[in-house]
Formats: C-alpha cells, structure tokens, sequence
C-alpha cells in the first residue's frame, strides 16, 4: 500500500500499511468522481510533535468531512513504540486538542435543530480508555432558514482551543440573529464574553484564519482578519471598485496571558494584542516559513514551525507601490522589526528560509536561453539584496519539478514532482541519494522533527483516500 523507500536511510521510515489493512487505498480521481456508494475516507494528519503524530481519517458526508477514526503513531528513538486506532463514537467534524500526556481529544459538532435554532457540543474523547464524554453544548438562535431550505448544511463557528479547559468560540455565520465571541470555561461551564472590536469599524467577526501556534513552551493565538484573499482585494482596487472588507489585522494572542486576564476579571482587549493593521491599499499575512508548515485553518496546537525563534514573520503588500515589505514581530519583546522589501505580490514570496537570523529566497537558475539549470539555486537575502548561489549535490531527472526544500539541522531534503508519471520522490542532501518515491496525489509523507534540536526523526507516508474492504 505504502510508496517505495530507501530501507538503508539513517532516518527511519514509516507507512500505514499494516494500521489499515482493513481499507483499500483509491485514486485521488477516484475518490473526487466516483459514484460508488461505498464510504470514502480521506487519511491526513493534524498534529505532529517529536513523540507523537495524530492523523484523521475523514468520511465524506452530505455535512462535509466528518471523523471516522483517530490514529496515533508514538515515536521513541527513532521507533514507533505505540499505536492507537481509535473509531470514533459520536460525530465529530474537528479534532482542536491533543493531550500528549494522558492521550485525550477534545473535539466538537455542529448541527441544525431547526430552521432557528442550531447546537455546537463539544466532546472529551479518552483514547486509552475508550470513552467519550460530552463536556458543553451551546445553542445558537438563527435568524431564520427558508423553510424550504435543507436543514442538513451546519452553521460557521471558530472554534479553539486556548489549553484543555479554555475554549474560545467566534460565531461568523450570516445566519446567526446574534454575533458573538466567547471564552468557555468547560471545568465549571461559564462564559466569559470579548468585546469583539479590534479596531473603529473592525471586529473579530472579519476573522480569516486562527492556529494555535507553541514557541517556547507557550502557546499563542494567531488571528488573520479580513475576508478577502490578497489577489482578489488587489484585483478590486486595481478596477477602482468599492468593497465592504477593507480592513486587515494581524494579531498575536499569548493564551496563558488571556485566560490570566480572565480569572482576574480582566476583561480582555483585542486591540492589545493588535500586531499590524492594513486598509484598502494593502494586505497583509503572516508568512509561512518555508521549513516545515504544520497545522492548518483553525487548527490544533502544535510546535512551533519556527524552531525556538521568537521573531515572526509577516508581510505587507502596497497595491499603490507594487512593493511587499518584510517585517518581523518578536514574541517578547512585542515590538515590529522591518526587514526588507520584494517588488513581488505577497503570496508569490513563499516560502522564506532562514539561516543564521536573516532570511532569504531561492530561486531556479536561468542561463541565455532561458532555460533552467536544475541544479543551481539563487539565494537572495531579504533586506541587504545580497545574492549567493546553492548547488544542489545530485542530479535531479529531467521530468521531475523541485516541489520544496527541507533544511534542517541534521537533514536536508529535497522534494520533486513528476507530473507526467504522477509521483513524488524524497531525496536527501546528506548522502546524495534518492530516500523514496511515493504515488503523486493519492500518497504523502509527513516529517516528525524534534523542536528542541530541529532534528528529523522519521518520515511517515499514508495513503491519502480510502475505501472500507468488503466483508
């Protein structure tokens, strides 16, 4: 089932073969186009850390995703010394918190109990004991559905995990009669309302994207506001057209700070931990560090893609200028560095490396002809336009496109795609040599690192669609 690798590699490697050998693996085209009536599972993981990576396999439903199973792989020098495949009992759409410690979920669904009102219940799931246990449910009065209307599609709700008794609820859906955003205390099941405004005329409500993100053994609450993409917001000034979402923000919540605040009955300000803000000329977004991009919209906490490196990073594009500037906020110190400045839109500089605190992009290699040299690399450091080249050790095969690079401390990797034979293959730097090569689309790989020494422990490779076999 799993792709084919390298068993001499110093890095251990790891696939699902064995876990699932109750499910067939099927095609992406398969899985996206098929008919059959058979239950479909797409297979991907939401939360890694150097002991533990915890996948989802996600049925498709009329509701959208809903999770089946809860497989936990535990990593021990090097080897999985324990695995958890879970089936979950009750229906549950997303997973927002993992307890490494005692193997605890916390989880939540959404459903309709009428055309006015709907329900969120948010569930505690004990892996080792095998129990589920509801811990809250909250009712939200709609405004009222069009009686004809299918009363099947839940309602739009963030909803995050702060720590394992604190969880913070944004309700953004048009159909709620009343916004809000609320702290639950799920111990003794109070609520504790925020003042939604971050700015005049800007509220949490325009929230874009939330993650729980770890640096240094703290968790912080990233918030994107403004619900409109880059490319589009500067598609509709570049026509001089009007919008209603023109404000962006960024903000960076210290959880432990918040929930603080809380229990002193402070009542928290968002402006406090306002980072940037942007009108309808600019756009912003914080920028994914192109190392290792764990998590995903509004995900579980997880450690730190930064690797102990309290600046983060973000940029701001100027539609008048065609500049995008390059900045970085320190976690501590809570203060704004600039960087540099590209004069690329903002989501074509991603990802950014970084070697020795500064930060650079790599670039293919063109000779007179334009043709690529595949195996040369511009390094082009933001801030000073200092240029350097990186030659690759190994021969890429023609037909395979660099997808990704993976620098770290004691492994770097490279990733490329054949688009034509439809596979991936995973080379190391290291040894200059070939590590696997897995099936494009209807496989993938995930690398477990550990935070503390930026290390590569394991690569684990999963089928992406499943298939339940006939009895």
């Amino acid at each position: 089932m799993g792709g084919v690798f390298n068993t001499m590699s110093e890095i251990p490697v790891y696939d699902l073969s064995e876990i699932l050998k109750d499910y067939y693996k099927i095609t992406w085209e398969t899985y996206t186009f098929s008919s059959a009536k058979k239950d479909k599972f797409c297979v991907y993981p939401i939360y890694k850390s150097y002991s533990n990576i915890l996948f989802i396999m996600e049925k498709s439903d009329i509701l959208g995703g809903i999770i089946e199973s809860i497989i936990v792989l535990s990593l021990k020098n090097g080897k999985v010394e324990q695995t958890i495949n879970y089936k979950l009992k009750n229906k549950i759409f997303r997973i927002i918190f993992f307890d490494e410690e005692k193997f605890t979920l916390i989880g939540y669904t959404t459903s309709l109990i009428n055309t006015k009102f709907g329900e969120l219940k948010i569930f505690s799931i004990d892996l080792i004991k095998k129990e589920e246990k509801l811990m809250y449910s909250f009712i939200v009065e709609l405004s009222g559905l069009n009686e004809n209307e299918e009363a099947l599609i839940p309602f739009t709700i963030y909803v995050l995990a702060l720590n394992k008794r604190y969880i913070m609820l944004v309700n953004i859906d048009i159909n709620f009669k009343n916004k809000s955003a609320f702290i639950v205390d799920l111990y003794n099941k109070s609520e504790f309302y925020l003042d939604p405004s971050i700015t005049d005329n800007h509220s949490i409500f325009e929230i874009s994207f939330a993650e729980i993100k770890k640096f240094k053994n703290r968790d912080y609450l990233f918030i994107k506001t403004g619900r409109i993409s880059s490319d589009e917001k500067r598609y509709y000034f570049n026509l001089g057209k009007d919008i209603i979402n023109k404000i962006e923000t960024l903000l960076i919540i210290p959880c432990e700070e918040l929930i603080q605040d809380l229990n002193s009955g402070v009542k928290p300000v968002l402006s406090k931990y306002l980072v940037d803000k942007v009108e309808y000329s600019e756009t912003l977004s914080f920028l994914h560090y192109g190392k290792l991009n764990y998590g995903f919209f509004y995900s579980i906490k997880n450690y730190s893609q930064y690797i102990d490196f309290p600046s983060i990073p973000y940029v701001k594009e100027n539609f008048l200028t065609n500049i995008t500037d390059i900045f970085s906020f320190d976690l501590e110190t809570k203060k704004c560095t600039y960087i540099g400045s590209l004069p690329l839109p903002s989501e074509k500089i991603r990802p950014v490396y970084r070697e020795d605190n500064r930060y650079f992009l790599l670039y293919s290699s063109f000779h007179t002809y334009l043709l690529p040299i595949k195996n040369l690399f511009i390094k082009h450091y933001i801030g000073t336009n200092e240029i350097s080249f990186f030659e690759l050790p190994i021969n890429i095969p023609a037909k395979e496109l660099i997808e990704e690079f993976y620098f770290l401390k004691n492994f770097s990797i490279v990733i490329t795609v054949n688009p034509e034979e439809k596979y991936m293959c995973v080379y190391s730097l290291n040894n200059n040599m070939p590590i696997g090569k897995i099936k494009y689309m209807d496989e993938f790989f995930s690398l477990i690192v550990n935070p503390e020494t930026d290390e590569l422990n394991a690569i684990i490779i999963y089928p992406r669609f499943l298939i339940k076999c006939d009895s």
